[in-house]
């Protein structure tokens, strides 16, 4: 737990809720300027576009092939990140009067990235110019397969860089050696938003095209930044802020159709929202199909087929749910029968769903706290994805496999790779001997970090509820109370997501008054906690296990969430951890 910051440091932040600047330390944001940026919302870094190495080369070309009629391809990617990206460049090189192709392959025929029986395709049909956005970054030989076709090619990628860079005719990548640009974290549809407005800004837009306002792109950002789990700091905090506001009164129809589907009401959306209830219906086209039907909700002009195809995503997504659940358990059950505790897993078989196996390794990899591989092994080759734990950086071990590996690429706590069936058991035995060595003096064990004490019966509960639901209908209120002001206080520390994680409080002591299971399986608890004054609702996911078990009195590590529902504003506790009732130190 984060140790209570002295009281002369809570002075030297006199119009801010103590509860805010603790917070904010816990969180490394600690100098006036940190938290005012933070606040506000806007990041103090200079962010010209052209400060991108290799922008300026990139929009020249972008610009000549527009101006010369050329057949552009627009070669994204298959996961929410990539189709928002292709979706956002598509609209943008439109508005400017190019002619475009759009392309993302198909994950089950093409894998991952550039491929050079794409690239022969597209330069065969008139294409001259092909702009990558969230990949590219580690594809040289397909490059140099695509240039000896007649290609430009332009890289727009946030992956982490290879030991060698493509011999595009530009790559825009802020993790390059030598590039400038100050904010190294943007996803792949905030490059591409960074590519566009560097598109437009120094140029007038021809008059005989519609014009393009930047927020017009913003809740495409939103969507892709969130779903790839890019941190929310910095530019990206910026961004996703903004975008939000734009779903919140979201003008593009499919993503009107995609939240009726869904059953996310204007005004409710949060990064939350975007992670577990948007972003994995954007995913699931790709994981299941063919991302092309997120890419056309994204950009059709029609509302009827903008239903039709927000109604096929839910279907997918509840498909892919099914999927995921019984690959989990088949999964679960072939580490548990290996009988060894090790500090790497890898799991590979051939029925697994190449789609799917991403999120089988997250779910393994939260529950039994190690870097987990999940592969589907085919006639030749083995094709997986990898999610790892802060304390092994994944990427960096598959580059100490990369002998044996025909394509992989990713950051610290995510991969995807491909190799021979032959290699297999040698690739298993070195990832082995690699978390050996760097796991060994690590307590395999996840971590709670809890921001702070509340004392719950600080709040009046049902006061606090009732100022909130009578300010969202405008209704003049009393402002001076405590509760009201946590509340506020976390408001404005939204957006939470990664790299800004909703807070997390302890709350001691309190009395067990209602349990029940709830869920399709009983995955899940919800519970009526007593603080000695009032009641509190409180959901706790995924622990249903613990019904039977659950003592009288607990603590509780929780997030306070607002539950808004007919008008009417409920707080409840999002319980994160319990324990049997004890003192907690400081």
């Amino acid at each position: 737990m984060h140790s209570r910051l002295p009281e002369a440091r809570f002075a030297g932040f006199s119009d801010l809720s103590p509860l805010v600047v603790q917070i904010l330390h816990n969180r490394g944001i600690r100098e006036p300027a940190e938290v005012r940026e933070f606040l506000a919302r806007q990041p103090s870094d200079d962010t010209d576009p052209f400060q991108l190495k290799g922008m300026p080369e990139a929009v020249a070309r972008l610009r000549r092939a527009i101006a010369a009629g050329e057949l552009i391809a627009v070669y994204g990617d298959y996961d929410a990140d990539g189709v928002t990206a292709t979706a956002l460049m598509t609209r943008v090189l439109r508005a400017l009067g190019g002619e475009v192709l759009p392309y993302i392959p198909n994950r089950f025929d093409e894998g991952y990235g550039l491929n050079e029986g794409a690239l022969t395709t597209l330069a065969r049909e008139g294409v001259s110019l092909v702009l990558t956005v969230d990949c590219g970054i580690r594809s040289f030989k397909e490059v140099v397969h695509g240039v000896r076709q007649g290609l430009d090619i332009i890289i727009t990628d946030h992956h982490f860089v290879g030991e060698e860079i493509p011999p595009a005719l530009a790559a825009i990548n802020p993790k390059q050696p030598g590039c400038p640009y100050p904010f190294k974290k943007l996803a792949g549809v905030g490059l591409a938003f960074k590519l566009a407005q560097a598109l437009t800004q120094r140029e007038d837009q021809p008059g005989d095209h519609p014009q393009l306002a930047e927020d017009e792109l913003l809740d495409l950002v939103a969507l892709g930044t969130v779903a790839d789990l890019a941190p929310l700091v910095g530019e990206n905090r910026s961004l996703v802020a903004r975008g939000l506001e734009r779903l919140n009164a979201p003008q593009r129809l499919g993503v009107q159709a995609l939240m009726t589907q869904a059953a996310v009401q204007p005004g409710t959306v949060d990064a939350v929202t975007i992670g577990f209830v948007l972003g994995p219906r954007l995913n699931a086209a790709g994981r299941l199909e063919d991302a092309k039907v997120a890419y056309e909700l994204l950009v059709t002009d029609d509302v009827f087929r903008a239903g039709q195809l927000a109604q096929q995503l839910e279907d997918q997504n509840r498909e892919r749910q099914s999927l995921t659940q019984a690959t989990v358990e088949g999964a679960r059950q072939m580490i548990l029968e290996d009988g060894v505790l090790r500090p790497l897993y890898l799991i590979a078989h051939p029925e697994f769903n190449t789609g799917i196996v991403g999120l089988v390794s997250s779910r393994l990899t939260e529950e039994f706290y190690r870097p987990t591989l999940v592969a589907r092994r085919g006639e030749t080759h083995t094709t997986g994805s990898a999610r790892s734990i802060p304390e092994f950086h994944i990427t960096q071990a598959l580059d100490e496999c990369a002998d044996l590996l025909e394509r992989y690429g990713g950051h610290s706590a995510a991969a995807g790779f491909t190799l021979r069936n032959e290699d297999l058991p040698e690739f298993e035995a070195r990832l082995l001997a690699i978390a050996e060595r760097e796991l060994a003096d690590v307590e395999l064990a996840p971590t709670l970090e809890i921001d702070a004490t509340l004392n719950l019966r600080g709040f009046n509960r049902r006061r606090v509820e009732d100022r909130l639901s009578a300010r969202a209908v405008g209704r003049a209120i009393d402002e001076s109370d405590i509760g009201l002001e946590i509340i506020d206080a976390l408001e404005g520390l939204r957006p939470f997501g990664e790299g800004n994680p909703t807070p997390v409080f302890v709350s001691c002591g309190l009395e067990v008054k209602g349990k029940r299971r709830v869920g399709a399986d009983g995955d899940h608890l919800k519970l009526v906690l007593y603080d000695g004054k009032q009641t509190w609702d409180a959901i706790a996911f995924r622990i249903g296990s613990w019904h039977d078990q659950l003592p009288t009195h607990v603590d509780v590590a929780y997030s306070l969430d607002v539950n808004e529902w007919g008008g009417r504003h409920r707080l409840q506790l999002n319980v994160q951890d319990i324990r049997t009732a004890e003192s907690i130190e400081e």
